[in-house]
């Protein structure tokens, strides 16, 4: 148990808490009991059943994103500006010095699109980087400066040398040139995903955020189940994520407010799970309609701990936790 770290904690907690209750957003809470439990397709839940009266079962899931639930509000509910700390929970190994299988997500949404979140983001860094008081010293100048925006086309240019377009277009072009550049073999049943991970792991994620903290946005349209298109005809979604030295700390979107597009793309995730050997996620329809009545928005999912580690210099996120699971190397 360590004590510093839980103390640190709580006082970040209550800093995100000051920050967002001071510009207007409402703290929502959601239920910790959920039909489904996200569509992501390599995310994978912890089950449960709850017995009715009369004997019969229903499964329910614990959360892995308050996401759903905050859409609901949106939708159906007439929230408009929202945030919640929520304790989250993520089955199938998700353990180790970056991983918990519970955690804590900040999520918010308001108005607008991804290009509000950025801002967002950069005014809650700089309000942290003022007021949470365990920065290492060493770190001080990397928190001073903005925040660097990057197309995720551009990442691929700068760090691997690749054309990302042209891989969306020619399959065949795509491991040729992912083959150079990582001098290996690509597997001939490698989907385009699976060698945008290749590259994406090995060449491009660990030099994100190197020198200040990072947006890289606007990625393939496969890779972004809830975002909004750029355009109905674009091979490019508004989404962005938030890294910190090699780190990813926060993904975001314009969120997708087509309920028919919403309930295809549910389908599709689950055809993949089911392909990979997964059981298929129940869809929840409450939420498909939510999604047609929300108004233009914008959201992002941080984990809350991760942006302790990256605050605080630490580098195994069980030191955040009163009773980790999994054992905790002492210094």
């Amino acid at each position: 148990m360590n004590q510093l770290r839980l103390r640190q904690k709580r006082q970040l907690i209550n800093q995100i808490r000051d920050f967002f209750t001071s510009r207007d957003f409402f703290e929502i809470e959601t239920p910790l009991l959920v039909p489904s439990p996200g569509m992501e397709v390599h995310l994978h839940s912890f089950a449960t059943r709850y017995v009715h009266h009369d004997g019969s079962e229903e499964q329910l899931h614990l959360p892995t994103s308050p996401e759903f639930a905050i859409k609901k509000a949106l939708g159906a509910g007439g929230f408009k500006k929202v945030f919640e700390i929520a304790r989250v929970f993520r089955n199938q190994g998700e353990l180790g010095p970056q991983h918990h299988p519970e955690f804590n997500m900040l999520e918010w949404y308001r108005p607008g699109s991804y290009l509000q979140i950025m801002d967002d983001v950069e005014d809650l860094l700089d309000f942290l980087v003022r007021h949470f008081n365990a920065i290492p010293i060493s770190g001080g100048e990397y928190w001073t400066k903005s925040i660097k925006r990057t197309t995720i086309q551009d990442c691929f240019k700068i760090y691997a040398g690749v054309n990302l377009e042209s891989g969306l277009k020619d399959l065949t072009l795509w491991r040729e040139t992912a083959s150079k550049a990582l001098s290996e073999q690509i597997p001939r049943d490698d989907s385009f995903e699976d060698i945008f991970f290749r590259i994406w792991l090995k060449l491009i994620e660990p030099r994100l955020g190197e020198n200040r903290p990072e947006i890289v946005f606007d990625y393939p349209a496969s890779m972004a189940a809830l975002s909004k298109l750029k355009s109905p005809e674009n091979n490019w979604a508004e989404r962005f994520e938030l890294y910190i030295q090699g780190v990813e700390i926060g993904n975001a979107f314009s969120e997708l407010t087509d309920s028919e597009e919403q309930l295809k793309r549910f389908e599709d995730a689950n055809r993949q799970r089911e392909a990979l050997g997964y059981p298929p996620h129940p869809i929840d329809f409450e939420l498909i309609e939510a999604v047609g009545k929300m108004p233009p928005t914008g959201g992002i999912a941080i984990g809350v701990e991760r942006l302790l580690m990256a605050l605080s210099g630490e580098t195994d996120i069980r030191e955040f936790f009163l009773y980790p699971l999994g054992e905790v190397k002492r210094k």
